[in-house]
């Protein structure tokens, strides 16, 4: 033990041991902290994953209009939704329960290969016919006549032949807030001939329209500011068409489906139309006009109507019209607080 070289030998060796030891003690440390590192990445891809998968769902409930697609894709922020649609049940024809899923994945450039993935859902009524058939003509307020050649007839004017339920006992003629008049000539019939509400409010609850909704530019519609070509679209196709401000329509205007009017919708000589029609307001109808619409017309959903005349025409209800039209503007309702994480 007192020999110089054992002593520097146990030194060299103590030395090697505590280099390994620090060496040990320095790749552990380096991997907890890489670990935390890649934890934390893990940790806010996974957090802008469920944003993404909660952006795409509200996106597709709120945009979505008419009939129900399988499934759409979003690029949102830096990853993509994909929403799916699955039907639970559909207790008549003009209702169907939906259950919404949305998948959230935000993929990291150096794991390209396993991005992360949140999933979102929520059930939510399918509204397929959304406008309820209150009339030929309805009109939330103000004084109404129907004069001279015009007629507004609620007996409908469609059979069995033209689609499924066709050929019922009709609606209303007229439904307002209003009173209604038959001056010169005029003719108003239906099931009843008119049907009074005591406000405007109470026209427009019983419509129960997303008129804020349909009304807003950001809203993406089929065709926005001018009418299709009908002769390129399919025979039994009806568009939802809208027109933001005041509109008078003439032939070029005629066709089919539904159509928004955000202002003031007139009606002059060669319109015609199948389908509904819904306006901020509804302007007077001169007379020796030819105008010929089938379904429903809709005035004053920007509030209460002023008084309008009809002075020439025909507004006649259609059930089978009414019902393809509506069909553009089904939407989808969710039901409350059911949005939950699926993973």
């Amino acid at each position: 033990m007192t020999d110089p070289r054992a002593r520097s030998g146990f030194a060299l060796a103590l030395v090697v041991l505590l280099l390994f030891a620090i060496g040990v003690a320095a790749a552990a440390g380096y991997l907890v902290v890489t670990s935390e590192f890649a934890l934390a990445g893990y940790q806010r891809d996974g957090q802008q994953a469920r944003a993404v998968a909660h952006a795409g769902l509200q996106r597709f409930l709120g945009e979505h209009i008419g009939q129900i697609t399988d499934s759409v894709t979003y690029a949102i922020g830096g990853g993509v939704a994909t929403v799916t649609v699955q039907r639970l049940v559909a207790p008549d024809s003009a209702n169907s329960l939906y259950y919404v899923r949305s998948v959230g994945s935000v993929t990291d450039l150096r794991f390209p290969g396993i991005p992360a993935r949140r999933v979102v859902g929520t059930y939510a009524w399918h509204r397929r016919e959304p406008v309820p058939h209150l009339g030929a003509l309805v009109v939330s307020g103000g004084a109404l006549s129907v004069e001279n050649g015009a007629s507004v007839i609620g007996f409908d004017a469609s059979d069995g032949a033209t689609c499924p339920g066709g050929g019922t006992a009709g609606t209303s003629g007229v439904a307002t807030a209003g009173s209604v008049a038959v001056v010169g000539g005029g003719t108003i019939s239906g099931n009843p001939p008119a049907t009074q509400y005591l406000t405007a409010d109470d026209v427009y609850r019983a419509l129960g329209l997303r008129w804020d909704v349909l009304t807003n530019p950001s809203f993406p519609v089929q065709f926005d500011g001018a009418p299709p070509d009908y002769t390129s679209l399919p025979a039994d196709s009806f568009p939802l068409v809208r027109y933001s401000g005041d509109l008078t329509a003439d032939s070029w205007w005629s066709g089919r489906g539904a159509l928004i009017v955000t202002g003031a919708f007139r009606a002059t000589s060669g319109f015609a139309w199948d389908g509904i029609i819904l306006s901020g307001r509804l302007a007077d109808v001169p007379d020796a006009a030819i105008v010929d619409i089938r379904g429903m017309l809709v005035g004053g959903l920007n509030g209460a109507n002023p008084s309008v005349r009809i002075g020439s025409g025909a507004i006649i209800y259609d059930y089978c019209d009414v019902r393809r039209a509506n069909r553009a503007l089904g939407y989808l309702e969710v039901l409350r607080n059911t949005e939950f994480d699926v993973e």
